[in-house]
């Protein structure tokens, strides 16, 4: 019998009735009510649904982002070992980058990325070496980035590590992308969102 909480087989059966007619509907193109339940997550925090981008699954986010925000003259920043997925991105949307090696306990050294560059995409926790960069290092790469987007992916981040979403309101610049796969265990429903600067 898989894990599911009670309390969300409940609400999922309230929503879609005794007769399921709700699952013959397409869903809500805009995903509001989802946009609002994530605002509301990150409670205390100055969120609106605007500021919320859901996805299928994180891996469509985050093509949509490499897409739209990444693609500039100067190549994106990335570490040399993280998830294998973001230089596929690269290659299909044209957008050069640079692998920025790690240091010799696998970390992620933010001085390598206070250079030029065209947005920098960093997985916190990283992976596969699960090294997390600390709050107060992401802030002082997005402040030292304040020209270009630094996308931090944080599929893993409830396995250890603090999320950036609380920076989104200060760094215009700052996009936090985040998954229902993960700890949340919901991979086959395929949901990711990105949370950001509205504009």
């Amino acid at each position: 019998r898989p894990f599911a909480s009670p309390a969300a087989i409940a609400a999922m059966q309230q929503e879609i009735g005794s007769d399921g007619a709700s699952l013959r509907l397409y869903p809500d193109p805009n995903a509001d009510v989802l946009k609002q339940a994530v605002a509301e997550h990150f409670g205390g925090l100055p969120l609106t649904p605007a500021h919320v981008f859901v996805g299928n699954g994180s891996d469509e986010v985050l093509a949509h982002a490499f897409m739209a925000l990444l693609k500039h003259e100067a190549p994106i920043l990335m570490p040399d070992i993280s998830y294998s997925f973001y230089p596929v991105y690269c290659g299909l949307y044209g957008i050069e980058h640079v692998s920025v090696p790690l240091d010799e306990s696998f970390g992620i050294r933010v001085d390598d990325y206070l250079r030029d560059n065209g947005g920098i995409v960093l997985a916190n926790p990283n992976a596969p070496t699960g090294r997390v960069l600390p709050l107060n290092e992401i802030e002082r790469l997005v402040t030292a980035n304040s020209k270009s987007v630094v996308m931090i992916d944080e599929a893993y981040v409830d396995f250890g590590g603090e999320t950036a979403v609380g920076l989104v309101h200060r760094f215009p610049n700052l996009l936090v992308v985040r998954t229902l796969s993960k700890s949340h265990a919901l991979a086959g429903l395929r949901i990711g969102y990105a949370v950001g600067d509205p504009a």
